[in-house]
């Protein structure tokens, strides 16, 4: 009954919030604009894997992914802007294809923050410093091209139509953009406040998750980002924090943490991000990740490279303690046809309205070349103690071509 009446009154809390800030200023007359974008990802190359319990590959392979998103905004004239955030992302390949609407929210957005209902990642992923997004295949899965080397490099299920999946997205075996959901968005209510002194602050509850987070509810997510400068560097930092109630099984209340750190000077752009997962039932998703990277760019020419490694709870042999690890590295090149390189995403929540509401910086076609490795391995067979793991380990040399508009 505790547990129920401390969960309650948080629901209270922010309920009364958020219903103080929609009635803050009344509304009057103003002006509508509609930010619209889009991002078209092509990839061909040859790929080379050896599989300890299926068949080995070696041949050409071609994936694409893609992310539309229309922006609508209202802004009356008191300030108060009213809108919609609606994201569809694509993939096409021989795994993992398919379209979903992957963020659907409305906002409310004045002088005291952002406001925002709806379907939508955390604060702390769409608040997070790190790496920086490279020329080639996402690595930390949680970006447009995040689908492209898993369906290249089958880390585990070989030649299926499963991949790893959850853990890969959301899970620390792929990612340190790490979730109690299990799923990268969640219908919640979350809150962006202003930024002041390059501090910025997001919380958010989910009453529910998805599928892959059963006998799970009540997702309480929390973070800090900071984005300034130091003499000529532009520095970010990033904290997140969150947990969620186990139903079934209370005390075996799964969270996460995170940390993240983002330097640029002049041309080139270093950062990485820390994510650990514990308290899940039987350790299920309890694991931890990190990531690095850099880019350099210059006129029309760009170059990037990143590493990630996570270890994550092997689902399949948890009750046996089998763990299960994923490392990758991506060096990329690319060239921009059109003089510039161009916003590939819409800008994040609390953004400023600038940037946030009317579409990409720039449209751009850009050409580039990579060359992928990764190497899967589990402890633990899915047959149970005694049988091999479903352990990977390859390469991919590509090109690929990006459209934004």
């Amino acid at each position: 009954m505790k547990r129920i009446a401390t969960t309650s009154k948080r629901i209270l809390v922010f309920t009364c919030f958020a219903s103080t800030l929609t009635c803050a200023a009344p509304v009057g007359a103003g002006e509508f604009h509609l930010g619209t974008g889009a991002v078209y990802d092509q990839y061909f190359g040859y790929v080379d894997y050896d599989a300890a319990t299926a068949s080995d590959f070696a041949g050409a392979d071609a994936v694409a992914g893609g992310q539309v998103f229309v922006i609508p905004q209202f802004t009356t004239d008191n300030g108060l802007s009213f809108g919609g955030d609606f994201r569809i992302e694509g993939h096409v390949g021989e795994r993992n294809a398919g379209v979903i609407l992957d963020e659907a929210a409305l906002f409310l957005r004045g002088g005291f923050g952002e406001l925002r209902l709806g379907r939508s990642d955390s604060p702390g992923n769409h608040m997070q410093k790190g790496a920086p997004v490279g020329y080639g295949p996402e690595l930390n899965f949680a970006g447009l091209s995040s689908a492209a080397l898993p369906s290249l490099l089958q880390f585990s299920n070989v030649h299926s139509t499963v991949r790893v999946g959850d853990d890969l997205l959301r899970g620390s075996l792929g990612s340190t953009y790490v979730a109690n959901t299990g799923s990268d968005t969640a219908t919640r209510i979350s809150y962006f406040s202003p930024r002041l002194a390059g501090f910025q602050l997001g919380a958010s509850y989910a009453p529910d998750g998805s599928n892959s987070s059963p006998n799970r509810k009540d997702f309480f997510d929390i973070s800090a980002n900071y984005a300034g400068q130091i003499g000529a560097v532009d520095f970010g930092a990033s904290a997140k924090w969150g947990i969620a109630d186990n139903g079934v099984t209370p005390g075996d209340d799964p969270e996460y943490w995170g940390l993240g750190l983002s330097l640029g000077y002049g041309n080139l752009t270093v950062g990485g991000s820390y994510a650990e997962t514990s308290g899940s039932a039987l350790g299920l998703t309890d694991g931890q990740a990190y990531d690095i990277g850099a880019t350099y760019q210059t006129g029309r020419y760009g170059l990037s490279v990143q590493y990630l490694k996570g270890q994550n709870t092997d689902d399949e042999n948890a009750a046996l303690g089998g763990q299960e690890r994923l490392q990758a590295l991506t060096l990329s090149a690319s060239y921009a046809l059109t003089g510039a390189f161009a916003n590939a995403a819409p800008p994040d929540p609390g953004a400023a309205p600038v940037s946030r509401y009317e579409g990409q910086d720039s449209a751009g076609a850009s050409v580039f070349g990579f060359v992928s490795f990764s190497e899967f391995s589990e402890d633990i067979g899915d047959g149970g103690a005694g049988t091999p793991g479903d352990d990977t380990e390859g390469f991919v040399v590509g090109t690929g071509f990006r459209l934004t508009f």
